[in-house]
């Protein structure tokens, strides 16, 4: 019966110091994340406790990625750590209980079962920023275990439903998932979504944050998250989608830490911004926060905000298929330095080649 009980499956403390730009990578053996042959596990969400300083400071724990049965996984999952901008803080300081999963557990719906799947073993890397990490910090990973023989009575008969489709309501947009359904078996497990050797089409949770590598322009223009021109530092924070119709990727939240001199912020979806007037995210009226609670509440309160769901924004998850889809910012009409603006996007990403 421990096999349907939640539990940690990965639990690493990293102590001493992390030099910068250093990646620290544990084997599974170390932080706890080793299966048994006969047994699956699925990651549901996660916890950083992120490195501060006596004095309240908070430390460059830049990235963090998870890394299932051997293989990275940043290309879906690139997470950062640090305390003004953690997108998995921990579940007990969550301003509202609203807790950022990676998807459904025990579900047979292609579109809910985005947790990260694995057969014999899950491990992280850690990355630390321009400067060391001097103070320990902490990174847990939630979910559950199975016995193999389990699994069909556990997955409700043991079959993952396809075909499926994607659904924006807003835009009034459907696309088609079009595969054949998948028994649920020990064999089958990384054939998944969220598995690593899925056949196309892929369904994988996509969850990542960029820094505006440049600054803004001053003039209350566009600034595009984009990798291909340099506005980002690296591929995994581009938030710029340029698909045809075998991508897509429907966008379930937006987080942005916003400095001074911050205006509005959009996702521009072929060429029309939604919402249609843009969020408005100046620095002390900023619907779209996330990270350390500061300055929606004062400093010395130790609480945290999810990456908001466009659902509770009054807003629905929206599709980038087939079009051109970015997240964009604009300044006041004053420049914004570079790497003042952290911006996060959640989302299942489906890839119908490759």
């Amino acid at each position: 019966m421990e096999h349907y009980e939640l539990r940690v499956l990965v639990d690493y403390l990293h102590t001493g110091t992390q030099t910068a730009n250093n990646w620290a990578r544990p084997t599974p053996r170390a932080v706890g994340g080793e299966l048994e042959r006969d047994e699956r596990a699925e990651v549901v969400f996660g916890e950083v406790f992120s490195p501060i300083t006596g004095l309240g400071v908070a430390q460059a724990l830049k990235k963090i990625i998870p890394v299932l049965d051997g293989e990275k996984y940043g290309e879906y999952v690139s997470l950062s750590g640090i305390r003004d901008s953690v997108m998995l803080p921990p579940k007990g300081r969550i301003w509202g209980a609203k807790l950022l999963s990676f998807g459904t557990p025990m579900s047979v719906d292609p579109l809910l079962s985005t947790t990260l799947k694995y057969s014999h073993s899950l491990t992280l890397e850690t990355l630390a920023g321009g400067t060391d990490i001097t103070e320990d910090y902490r990174v847990r990973l939630w979910g559950f275990v199975y016995k193999v023989d389990e699994l069909s009575r556990v997955f409700n008969g043991g079959v993952m439903l396809f075909p499926a489709e994607i659904r924006d309501k807003a835009r009034n947009r459907v696309c088609p998932i079009v595969k054949g359904a998948i028994p649920i078996n020990g064999d089958t497990w990384k054939t998944l979504p969220g598995g690593k050797d899925q056949s196309v089409p892929k369904i994988n949770p996509l969850i990542r944050y960029a820094y505006n590598k440049n600054a803004t322009d001053g003039k209350s223009g566009d600034y595009q998250f984009r990798y291909d021109i340099g506005n980002v530092e690296e591929s995994d924070e581009d938030l710029y989608f340029n698909f045809g119709r075998t991508d897509a990727l429907l966008v379930e939240g937006l987080g942005i830490k916003a400095p001074a001199h911050l205006q509005k912020t959009a996702l521009k979806i072929g060429g029309d911004c939604h919402p249609k007037g843009l969020f408005p995210t100046t620095q002390y009226n900023n619907p779209l926060h996330f990270g350390w609670a500061y300055p929606m509440f004062p400093s010395d309160i130790p609480l945290y905000y999810a990456v908001p769901s466009l659902n509770n924004l009054g807003s629905k998850p929206l599709l980038i298929w087939n079009e051109i889809g970015m997240l964009v910012t604009q300044d006041d009409g004053a420049v914004i330095a570079a790497n003042g603006i952290v911006a996060a996007l959640t989302g299942i990403r489906v890839e119908m080649t490759g």
